[in-house]
């Protein structure tokens, strides 16, 4: 299964360890090209020959492709990268959305109170909140979510609908904490929560690699 034309996928530059977001541009018989990375600072890193993993979605599930960067179009109004088109069994679906979870406090309101996050995926959140906090296990709900932009080091507010799966009490008796799946959330704001989750494992591996020295 490849992407659409006009999808939006994440790159994982794999020598670098880093990630950014791009958009399919064309799908040809042996080559695929994208558009320059949104940020713009990576444009260095995507030289020929560099090998990079792709990421897109596709309903509830996430695929990947390893790939590496042809060169630049020299022929197109709107500069491109060629890559290397996988073959269709060589992408791979790596994990069901929801499982794709990292600890992250981001900046979360939900009728008009303001929470921080526990944990979060592409599917979905958790948060801790007071115990007077009304909401039950299947009430719908809509929120804002505010994500760290590596662009612009501000953060992009997301807005989403879900559902509530899970209530939990937790150590402090006064508080609970209640996880959200997603219901209605764009695409565009999908990628955007998948490279912040990327970010966090980068950061995580950054970490875990200075406690071994």
């Amino acid at each position: 299964m490849y992407p659409k034309v006009g999808q939006n996928i994440e790159i994982l530059i794999k020598d670098r360890d880093y990630s950014c977001r791009s958009i399919i541009a064309e799908i040809g018989e042996h080559e695929i090209l994208i558009a320059v990375p949104l940020n713009r600072s990576i444009i260095g890193m995507l030289a020929s020959g560099t090998q990079i993993d792709v990421f897109f979605l596709e309903e509830e599930n996430q695929y990947k492709f390893q790939t590496e960067i042809i060169a630049k179009t020299k022929d197109t109004k709107i500069p491109l990268y060629r890559l290397t088109k996988p073959k269709e069994n060589e992408i791979i679906r790596i994990q069901r959305r929801e499982n794709f979870r990292v600890n992250s406090n981001l900046r979360l309101i939900v009728n008009e109170k303001e929470l921080v996050t526990i944990n979060i995926s592409v599917g979905g959140l958790l948060f801790s909140d007071e115990m007077d906090n009304i909401l039950e296990i299947g009430d719908e709900i809509s929120g804002t979510l505010y994500i760290p932009n590596p662009q612009n080091k501000d953060f992009d507010p997301i807005t989403f609908s879900g559902m509530i799966r899970r209530v939990n009490l937790i150590e402090k008796p006064e508080r609970k904490n209640i996880a959200v799946e997603f219901t209605n959330l764009t695409q565009r704001d999908q990628m955007k929560v998948i490279q912040h989750c990327f970010e966090k494992q980068r950061q995580m591996r950054l970490v875990e690699k200075d406690r071994r020295r």
